[in-house]
């Protein structure tokens, strides 16, 4: 998740901010201000994609042992940490394609990010099947609830890149 969180900060944020663009939607951090929040974000989202897949990781494994079922919290880090690297690299360049063709709505590109995470919950689906023996409903329940918690964290500190 650390190689996701870097390539988030240096292939998209640093460059935005390079190029003087500035977020469609102000910043809801009122002590950053919206010219500089690309900047800041250079520092900042991998701080936030760390702190996320930390406390999402956490919130599987308590479901999970709540429901007596097996899910160390290093497997499920390492099951959501890969799936974000895989589906992250993807959106960075998904992110560029949208800047490049001048689609200026950003709540269009979050609807987006919203359907491409439907091979997030697959991929994580799978794993979770696959190597800690999790019912696929059971899966597919996670990870809505991984949105559920991670969709509110983003609207505050997340900024579409256009």
């Amino acid at each position: 998740m650390f190689i996701r969180a870097l390539l988030d900060a240096f292939l998209l944020y640093l460059p935005l901010s390079l190029m003087g663009r500035q977020p469609a939607a102000a910043s809801y951090l009122t002590f950053i201000p919206s010219e500089s929040y690309y900047a800041v974000s250079v520092g900042m989202m991998p701080l936030f994609l760390l702190g996320q897949w930390l406390l999402l990781g956490a919130v599987v494994h308590l479901v999970l042992r709540l429901l007596g079922r097996p899910g160390g919290f290093d497997q499920i880090l390492n099951i959501t940490g890969m799936t974000g690297l895989i589906v992250g690299t993807f959106l960075v360049a998904w992110d560029w394609l949208w800047i490049a063709l001048g689609w200026g709505n950003d709540i269009a590109l979050g609807l987006s990010h919203l359907v491409i995470d439907i091979w997030a919950i697959a991929i994580m689906v799978a794993a979770y099947r696959s190597l800690l023996g999790i019912p696929v409903r059971l899966g597919i329940v996670l990870n809505v609830l991984y949105l559920a918690i991670y969709v509110p964290l983003a609207m505050i500190f997340v900024r579409a890149p256009v």
